[in-house]
This record gives C-alpha cells, sequence and structure tokens, in this order.
C-alpha cells in the first residue's frame, strides 16, 4: 500500500468532483447559455466532458496503483499531467492579476506534489 499515491487519488477525485459540481454551475452553464451554434456548443460540452473523464481515470489510476503499493511510470505520468495543469493556471491567473485569481492551480499542483512523492517513495 502506497499512502501517498492514494492520497494523491483523493486529491485527483476532489479536481474531478470540483470540476463535475461546481466547475458546472460557475462556467459550463454560464459559458454554455452564450453559444447559439450548435456545433459550437457541442465541442465545448465534449470538451467539459472529456476533461471530466481524464479527471476521473486519473484518480481511479492513482488509487489502484497506491492500493497495489505500486510506483511506475504511469504514476509519473499523472504526475507530470497534474503539473502542468498547474503550472498552466499559475500563468493564467498572475497574467489576470493575481496568484489567487484562478485558484485552480493548487489543487492541482497539489496532486502533482504527492504524487510525485508516492511515485519516488
Amino acid at each position: 500500500m502506497n499512502w501517498w499515491m492514494i492520497g494523491g487519488g483523493l486529491m485527483a477525485l476532489g479536481c474531478t468532483a470540483g470540476h463535475a459540481v461546481a466547475g458546472l454551475n460557475l462556467f459550463y452553464r454560464p459559458v454554455r447559455s452564450m453559444i447559439t451554434n450548435e456545433i459550437h456548443a457541442g465541442i465545448l460540452t465534449g470538451i467539459w466532458h472529456l476533461i471530466t473523464i481524464h479527471f476521473a481515470l486519473s484518480a481511479l489510476a492513482l488509487l489502484l496503483l497506491g492500493a497495489y503499493g505500486r510506483h511506475d511510470a504511469a504514476a509519473w505520468l499523472v504526475a507530470a499531467q497534474f503539473a502542468g495543469y498547474a503550472v498552466l493556471y499559475l500563468a493564467i491567473s498572475l497574467r489576470l492579476g493575481g496568484a489567487l485569481k484562478l485558484f485552480q492551480w493548487i489543487p492541482f499542483a497539489g496532486t502533482a506534489i504527492v504524487t510525485a512523492i508516492g511515485a519516488a517513495s
């Protein structure tokens, strides 16, 4: 059992829930209501669900890796993905005027760090 990896999986699960639940009302529905072109609306919907699925499968992968005590390349890949998300959101947030303008980089960075610790242990 790799508790760091389990922690990373739980954090990724939190990112999944935040995206699927909080993001639905804060972002998806307001943006979707402003799109009049149905093709564009369909693309937004597809992208939205792709992200949710990706977060959920990343969480599942980390939880399974943690349960079996594995810390292989898959864990490093998920850690790198979440680190990339964190860097992207922090850069955008800073361009918008402050580190907390878009706070999403914080749970992404936490997931990346905890997962990397689990992968290294």
